[in-house]
């Protein structure tokens, strides 16, 4: 009994030591259970760090970028000119004009010359014109140095959205047309494609018409209209006509009236020959009651006893 306790107590002496450096061992050990899940955290937050950071700013910027590379339609504008110049002469300064248009490779579209009918007015002349839009500020600069400035004005107005509908309109209507055209290749019923056939003559007048608008359109933007009135600085004295002119209006004037006078006696006997029955039977009414009358107006005189 004696020798089992001591056997017992030097197990526990040996025992005791090992026991001691697993529970250090343990103790010391790095937590690998624990640490996992937290090295994982800590990669995901990382991970998902660009993400989050990209949230609301990335997806503003890509929003940005989007609209950024979205194509944007371009400003057309179409404009006009008015000017208003006085000269010391008209005709010197529309010969300048008609330089003007040539250097500035333009068009003259019309020319109004208003001579001076009585003393005191002065002599006028209107010129309506087109340049190109991209030459028009230029063209005004040099038209501005031919006299003294009096009105000035510039409308414009954006049709950049007109062109861009009509456009939209040319393509769908196009692709219609073509849809037509592959339809009447198939179809075999003579009635289908008469149907077939008009419904193309439509789309095509369409075509035609709307074409016609987003050229005019084009036109306008490409070319400004410019509107200038030249006035004589001096009040011009009107030019008497030789006598010859004036005896030869005369003589024009006076057979016009000789003529408007038969003209209209022969009007006057032909209504005259229309109602001429009518005023038969009214001239033999009034014979007769003119008998009727004086007969009575006889009888009834007394004679003379």
């Amino acid at each position: 009994m004696l020798m089992q306790l001591s056997f017992t107590s030097q197990l526990m002496r040996l025992s005791l030591p090992v026991l001691s450096l697993l529970f250090l061992a343990s103790c010391g050990a790095p937590d690998f259970s624990s640490e996992a899940p937290a090295n994982g955290t800590a990669d995901m937050a990382q991970e998902a760090a660009p993400s989050e950071s990209s949230g609301p700013t990335g997806g503003s910027a890509a929003l940005l970028t989007e609209a950024s590379a979205a194509p944007k339609v371009p400003t057309r504008l179409t404009k006009r000119a008015e000017l208003s110049l006085t000269v010391n002469s008209t005709e010197q300064a529309a010969a300048a004009v008609s330089q003007i248009l040539q250097d500035q490779q333009g068009d003259l579209l019309s020319l109004q010359d208003q001579q001076p009918d009585y003393a005191g007015d002065r002599q006028q002349i209107l010129i309506q014109m087109r340049v190109p839009q991209a030459q028009l500020e230029a063209t005004l600069i040099v038209l501005k140095e031919l006299g003294t400035l009096e009105n000035q004005a510039i409308a414009a107005e954006d049709v950049s959205n007109q062109i861009v509908d009509l456009q939209a309109r040319l393509r769908n209507l196009r692709k219609s047309e073509a849809a037509l055209l592959e339809i009447m290749d198939r179809t075999g019923s003579i009635a289908e494609v008469l149907e077939v056939s008009r419904e193309l003559s439509t789309v095509r007048q369409s075509i035609e018409q709307i074409d016609a608008q987003e050229k005019a359109l084009q036109s306008r933007v490409a070319y400004s209209v410019i509107d200038l009135s030249l006035t004589e600085a001096v009040a011009a004295t009107p030019s008497s006509r030789p006598l010859p002119e004036k005896l030869g209006s005369t003589w024009q004037t006076a057979t016009r009236s000789v003529s408007t006078f038969s003209t209209g006696l022969l009007q006057l006997g032909l209504w005259l020959l229309a109602y001429s029955p009518y005023l038969a039977l009214l001239a033999g009414a009034a014979a007769l009651g003119y008998r009727h009358h004086h007969a009575t107006a006889s009888a009834n005189e007394v004679p003379p006893g």
